[in-house]
């Protein structure tokens, strides 16, 4: 099977220090990936450098069978290519479902002149963007809080938001920076199970960046360590709780 995306020899430089050595791995369609390390290790410079937000200094990236390194990140983004930040931009005075709107305009099929003057082809387009923006957020349990100002919501609810408005332009390639980071324990086992629908039932492929290890451990088909810039261990769950190098290097001992 074709990988979704393609990383080879991926390396990055900041300043002289190579925060990225030689990173080399696929990801598929329908597949969670986990990215683990330390702090330093260069997990967020790896979903930068995907998402092109620094460039890589060495290798190449593909997405779906396209280069996709060079590339700014709006054009990475228009490809298929989303993700979140530890720290999302949401408009805190606009309602949950107004950031969704927000988030889902560039799939609304019509002209801005048809909105003003009120066309029919553009008012059904934007009933089908209401229609899907709220099914959304239904699809996260947020449907009661749709038309609460962001600003009133608890910092979990904000980060659910942000994630059911990336989805709002069903990507093919999803990054997680951190999705659960906020959330109660039973706010982040609700969270992994719908990254694993997501992934299971709707085909995405989804990376995320995690600290909560049980969550990577259960949730997760495959697993990246990164340690000082280099990957030093990938495969699935059960292989990485047993490698030696994964112990001493993240974990602390062996």
């Amino acid at each position: 099977m074709e990988p979704l995306l393609k990383l080879q020899g991926v390396s990055v430089n900041f300043s002289g220090l190579r925060a990225l050595d030689n990173v080399t791995f696929n990801a598929h369609a329908g597949e969670v990936r986990a990215v683990i390390g330390p702090n330093g290790a260069g997990k967020t410079t790896l979903f930068n450098a995907i998402s092109g937000y620094v460039p890589s200094t060495e290798g190449d990236i593909h997405f779906k069978g396209e280069p996709i390194h060079g590339l700014a990140p709006h054009e990475i983004s228009v490809k298929g290519v989303r993700r979140t930040f530890q720290n999302g931009g949401l408009f805190p005075q606009m309602t949950a479902l107004e950031n969704v709107l927000a988030g889902l305009h560039v799939h609304i099929n019509s002209s801005f002149l048809g909105i003003v003057l009120g066309l029919g082809e553009a008012r059904e387009a934007e009933r089908e963007g209401l229609a899907r923006a709220r099914r959304l957020l239904d699809l996260m349990d947020l449907g009661a809080i749709a038309d609460q100002p962001v600003k009133d919501l608890s910092g979990g609810q904000q980060r659910m938001v942000e994630i059911v408005r990336t989805l709002a332009t069903d990507p093919p390639l999803l990054l997680l920076d951190e999705p659960v980071v906020g959330l109660s324990p039973p706010m982040r086992d609700r969270m992994m199970e719908i990254i694993r629908r997501l992934a299971g039932e709707e085909g995405l492929g989804i990376m995320l960046i995690e600290h909560v290890i049980d969550l990577v451990m259960s949730g997760s088909d495959i697993i990246v360590v990164l340690s000082s810039g280099v990957m030093i261990a990938e495969g699935p769950p059960k292989e990485i709780r047993q490698n030696r190098e994964v112990l001493e290097a993240y974990l602390g001992h062996a």
